[in-house]
């Protein structure tokens, strides 16, 4: 899936904010199978479950980032301004570190303590993503803009789906911490999620010109009310 965003982005170069995205999104894709592969070399679960936790937690709060940083820029291109970046970058600087000394200095206790960062990190951006969904959303109904309803429903629906993937699969896999069987549920429903976003991503292609302009002076009108 990841080769695949990559090869296809020729065909949107006069875009950048959405040859971005498909490049964000390759990276998601590619840190989350570069993970389960890990996992199932090491097969940490059944040996050093601390440090089964420790990758999870750093695949999912690295590809979080990554597929912020393709999605939310589809609906406010100035979205990824530094300030964001910077915090963005800070958090996983300090979290990941934290994370695996964790893992291999302290109790599990300790370790779900740590998760703290991921968890109020992955809020943060989620809060980003909805409130620049509905001030656009306004914005382009406000506009007329018919035409991409169907594009905000994707967007909309898929950062449902990323949410409750994220957070809730550490949630589930850290309440059984020596467990093998909750990485084969998170295995079907990851399935699910990334076919999803692939598909979508690469469908988006069909109305990237319409959502562009439309996206681009709405976020416009909001910077002018926000000021």
């Amino acid at each position: 899936m990841a080769v695949g965003l990559l090869v296809n982005n020729y065909a949107y170069r006069h875009y950048p904010v959405y040859r971005r995205s498909r490049y964000f999104s390759s990276v998601f894709f590619a840190v989350f199978g570069i993970g389960l592969l890990l996992h199932y070399h090491f097969e940490w679960r059944t040996s050093y479950p601390l440090l089964a936790t420790a990758l999870s937690v750093s695949y999912f709060h690295i590809s979080g980032v990554a597929i912020t940083w393709s999605h939310t820029p589809l609906l406010n291109p100035r979205y990824l301004s530094p300030v964001v970046v910077v915090r963005d970058v800070v958090f996983l600087i300090v979290g990941l570190p934290v994370y695996w000394f964790c893992a291999t200095h302290c109790s599990l206790l300790t370790l779900h303590y740590s998760l703290l960062i991921f968890l109020v990190h992955a809020v943060w951006m989620s809060f980003d993503f909805y409130t620049t969904y509905f001030r656009v959303s306004r914005r382009l109904i406000a506009m007329n803009q018919g035409s991409l309803e169907g594009f905000m429903r994707w967007m909309l629906r898929s950062c449902h789906f990323i949410i409750a993937f994220g957070i809730g699969s550490i949630m589930f896999t850290s309440l059984f911490p020596i467990d093998v069987w909750p990485y084969t549920v998170l295995l079907c429903i990851s399935s699910f999620v990334f076919v999803y976003i692939y598909y979508s991503i690469s469908e988006y292609g069909s109305v990237v010109d319409p959502a562009t302009n439309a996206t681009e002076d709405a976020a416009e009108k909001v910077s002018l009310i926000n000021q």
